[in-house]
């Protein structure tokens, strides 16, 4: 079976992703999700973009393997995707990062050192989509913008200009 290694670098990332997820998720406290319910809003947003992110990463792991079994590699398609997907996943942490610093900040110690770390969780998985979408876009980058192939592709037709007499 072979393997394209930037689908295996990516799929171990999302693996530490998956992981992550788990433990903010490990880390929200039933006793004080239910007990405050000023920021009920805000523990919804973090199971909401917890459930999103599972989900993502699961689903995307499963197709890397189905490719790899097939023994291709990334499509422009595919790269695009994963940067836009990433890219979003970026926003939604980042947003749950400051959502565990705010809570962090106003609440007691117990619950503000498990806010803070889910805070930090949320930076690091941040990291972890700032490395697919890095990954992803320079796919695009070599394939579709700095190939020779398609540079060469269109340089006759555009450097000759338009003859007289010539049939089109």
């Amino acid at each position: 079976m072979v393997f394209a290694q930037q689908l295996f670098i990516t799929g171990g990332v999302k693996i530490v992703i998956v992981a992550l997820v788990i433990a903010v998720l490990i880390l929200l406290d039933p006793t004080y999700v239910t007990a405050y319910i000023s920021i009920n809003y805000e523990i919804v947003i973090i199971y909401i973009f917890s459930a999103l992110t599972l989900l993502y990463c699961i689903v995307s792991i499963v197709m890397y393997f189905i490719m790899g079994r097939k023994g291709e590699g990334p499509s422009t398609n595919l790269s695009i995707t994963e940067v836009i997907f990433a890219t979003a996943g970026i926003m939604g942490w980042l947003i749950i990062l400051g959502i565990g610093g705010t809570i962090s900040q106003r609440t007691i110690l117990d619950t503000g050192e498990a806010f803070g770390w889910i805070g930090a969780l949320s930076g690091i998985i941040v990291g972890c989509f700032l490395a697919i979408a890095g990954l992803f876009a320079l796919n695009v980058i070599n394939e579709k913008i700095l190939s020779k192939d398609r540079q060469m592709k269109y340089s006759g037709s555009s450097r000759d200009g338009y003859a007289a007499g010539r049939s089109y």
